[in-house]
């Protein structure tokens, strides 16, 4: 039964169809699955009971009546700053360890209109701005290497799904917090363009930089979650209407994408093991009929920092009302929190005002490529004890380092995805991130669909979980 978890949604959504197997049977597998490796992930906070019950039953009954949802029966978990009416939120926070939601995140009752069944809650840092090692719940553990961290903010996200408890997770993103875990647990990650997605139910963080998307083994599966979570809610005012469908195929022969190549900055700091996947991840593209052509964005060296300034700032007014409980946060956040309360009115607008600067100089990139590309981390998943990024040898302090490529999207709004190239010599996943227009979500999804359609880096499973079945040596097809 534990074997059911390995399914893709597509490979799930046949099995149901042709009766080889029950909604009921896959969400006993992946509790099983949970029940079996997470005392040592740290992955889940919560396991639903009931509500995932009720929802595995119906989704059984719909298929034997022929009239199954886009999602019908595929467990899908969530970050545990998402509320469900009914379960507690921590946001990973003892300020909120007993919170009791009051309602429905609308991305949950959305998947869940699609007839997907919610499975756990998961771990991330304290209101998905604190750092590795949790002051409520604990660190999360990376399935490739148990002695590293799966990343933040979306933590437990990425370790569930690398960990086979089901094929997609819902997690949110302020600064790579969606794309930085999926990196180092080698899945696809999709932050989308700001306003895609609702963020109504989701314990706000930051206005700016905040968005939510889906998480995935492979770029079809996050294009099947995203195509349900997106378009408008009059609730979240930031909240856009999605001018057209997600459609994950490219055919990279016909018309030719063009992928941009940046500047050095997203090379000065980077390992070798990042760097040679991600050339080789434009020669299968290139081979495959991909164009390639230099891009620059002169103001990038700036954006890790001013946006963690608006972050912090931001961060800081949403979380004021618990100013007399600073012995309860971690001290991370307290330190991120007394960066923002520290910025100026005057030093915050010039942060917005760069914000444009930078939107403008990505327009004029992309008047001439499709989406540009660029190493998502600059190296592989951390340790957890040292909470320093390894570049070839050198320890680089990990929130110096983490955020140098992902934050770009979050400060200008545009989408970006990230998916995964190969191994380090640790056996520790490397990737790449694909940055777009905004709104163009599907070419991005469909050049990680291209790109996972030749290659084999996203099926291999880690070797903490992996069954003589799923071991295979990855590689190109």
């Amino acid at each position: 039964m534990n074997d059911l978890c390995a399914l893709d949604v597509g490979e799930l959504l046949e099995a149901y169809r042709t009766g080889a197997i029950s909604p009921t049977e896959v969400l006993a597998s992946s509790r099983a699955r949970i029940a079996r490796y997470d005392e040592q992930l740290n992955a889940v906070v919560t396991v639903i009971g009931e509500r995932a019950d009720r929802a595995a039953a119906a989704s059984a009954r719909r298929w034997a009546q022929g009239r199954p949802r886009p999602l019908e029966g595929v467990p899908f978990g969530i970050k545990d700053v998402i509320d469900v009416h009914g379960e507690i939120t921590t946001s990973g926070s003892k300020i909120h360890a007993r919170r009791v939601a009051e309602r429905t995140a609308t991305v949950v009752r959305r998947a869940e209109a699609a007839g997907a069944v919610l499975v756990a809650k998961e771990g991330t840092t304290e209101f998905a701005i604190g750092g590795p090692h949790n002051p409520l719940n604990g660190p999360v553990r990376n399935p490739w290497d148990v002695r590293r961290w799966s990343g933040g903010s979306s933590s437990g996200s990425a370790a569930a799904i690398a960990a086979r408890y089901y094929p997609v997770s819902i997690g949110s993103d302020a600064g790579g917090s969606i794309r930085v875990p999926s990196s180092w647990c080698g899945l696809t990650g999709l932050k989308p363009t700001c306003g895609a997605v609702p963020r109504t139910g989701v314990v706000p963080l930051s206005p700016t930089t905040e968005t939510v998307g889906p998480l995935a083994r492979t770029a079809v599966d996050a294009a099947r979650l995203f195509e349900v979570i997106r378009g408008y809610d009059e609730e979240d005012p930031r909240s856009q209407d999605y001018p057209s469908a997600v459609v994950p195929a490219l055919d990279l022969t016909g018309s030719p994408v063009t992928i941009g190549v940046p500047d050095s900055y997203f090379f000065d700091v980077c390992d070798d093991a990042v760097g040679s996947a991600y050339d080789q991840f434009l020669d299968v593209l290139r081979r495959a009929g991909a164009r390639t052509r230099p891009v620059s964005i002169p103001s990038a060296p700036l954006a890790q920092a001013v946006g963690y300034q608006v972050l912090f700032t931001e961060a800081a007014v949403s979380h004021a009302e618990f100013g007399d409980r600073l012995h309860d946060y971690d001290p991370v956040f307290i330190r991120r929190m007394s960066q923002g309360l520290l910025t100026s009115a005057a030093d915050y607008l010039r942060a917005l005002q760069f914000r444009h600067q930078l939107q403008t100089e990505l327009g004029r990139a992309f008047a001439d490529v499709d989406m540009i590309a660029m190493p998502s981390t600059p190296s592989t998943a951390p340790d957890l004890d040292e909470l320093t990024v390894s570049v070839n040898g050198q320890r680089l302090p990990l929130y110096e380092a983490q955020s140098r490529s992902t934050m770009l999207g979050n400060l200008t709004g545009v989408p970006g995805l990230v998916l995964p190239t190969g191994w380090d010599p640790a056996g520790c996943p490397t990737s790449v991130q694909l940055v777009g227009p905004p709104f163009r979500e599907g070419v991005l999804l469909g050049m990680a669909r291209a790109f996972q359609e030749l290659t084999d880096f996203h099926n291999t499973t880690p070797p903490l979980v992996a069954s003589p079945k799923t071991a295979q040596e990855p590689g190109a097809k």
